[in-house]
């Protein structure tokens, strides 16, 4: 793995000569912006959305947000028009035409609904936690909880999946993620995308900092994939320390001459899905 920016940089210089479509891939938390000890408070800065515009208005490249966060919350954040956006993990997404819900999650939804109203009641004493219910998947987030009693709130969230059944448990940053039993993930979201789209991208970058962004530098094997973060194992070939590297990364991105050379070129009107 690549631990420099200058390696993505060099990369995509060699990638985009001829190229006509690309596509980038950004998780929301800890990607785009910083992590937050209260879920309810990230949103977009103005710079950032500034930058993701030039880059979508260069039309070469076609950008996606795939994020933990129910779909409808990830767009309140963000909203930005030429942007799909892939929520629940990829368990739904729409944006540039295009339109999905996984089914087996969706059929699942008033059962995942009844074991978060299970864990609220189970969790109400415990300060700082906060069970999310997203509606395909749910999130129980205990960044605010007194270390000592992590374990506990550990051992409740893992006996209401058990007992639930056709549900799993994924452990994130401060997190523990309820998901219904399904092969579709993060990875099987970002190829579905791409395939997707009116012309599939001759290159992809995806850059993600959770754990649930491993299904997808596996999935996209060979293309630019980017771990955010601290530097651990990882399936990425590439790292950036934090999210303001990230957007040093997206900077450099809107303001890459073949980009402004594509625009100029008159090729550069967004080739909607």
């Amino acid at each position: 793995m690549s631990r420099t920016m200058d390696g993505v940089k060099a990369e995509v210089s060699e990638k985009i000569r001829g190229a006509q479509t690309a596509s980038l891939f950004l998780d929301f938390d800890g990607t785009l912006v910083p992590i937050s000890p209260d879920p309810r408070h990230p949103r977009l800065d103005a710079v950032t959305a500034e930058t993701l515009e030039r880059i979508v208005g260069h039309g070469l490249m076609t950008v996606a947000v795939i994020s933990g966060r129910a779909v409808e919350d990830l767009y309140c954040r963000i909203r930005l028009e030429g942007v799909i956006y892939a929520g629940n993990h990829g368990m739904e997404i729409f944006g540039r035409g295009l339109g999905f819900v996984e089914p087996v999650a969706w059929s699942r939804r008033e059962a995942l609904a009844d074991v978060c109203a299970m864990l609220c009641e189970a969790l109400r004493d415990v300060e700082g936690v906060m069970v999310e219910n997203k509606g395909l998947t749910a999130s129980v987030h205990y960044r605010l909880v007194a270390a000592e009693a992590v374990p506990a709130v550990f051992q409740t969230v893992y006996d209401a999946v058990q007992q639930a059944g056709d549900f799993r448990l994924n452990p994130g940053r401060k997190v523990y993620e309820i998901a219904p039993r399904t092969n579709w993930n993060k990875g099987m979201a970002a190829k579905w995308i791409n395939q997707h789209l009116r012309r599939e991208p001759a290159f992809t970058v995806y850059v993600g900092d959770d754990t649930t962004d491993e299904d997808a530098f596996a999935a996209l094997e060979g293309q630019l994939t980017v771990k955010v973060g601290p530097a651990s194992d990882t399936l990425a070939r590439y790292h950036l320390p934090d999210p303001s590297a990230v957007q040093e990364l997206l900077a450099w991105l809107a303001e890459f001459d073949q980009f402004a050379g594509n625009k100029a070129a008159g090729s550069a009107s967004p080739s909607h899905p």
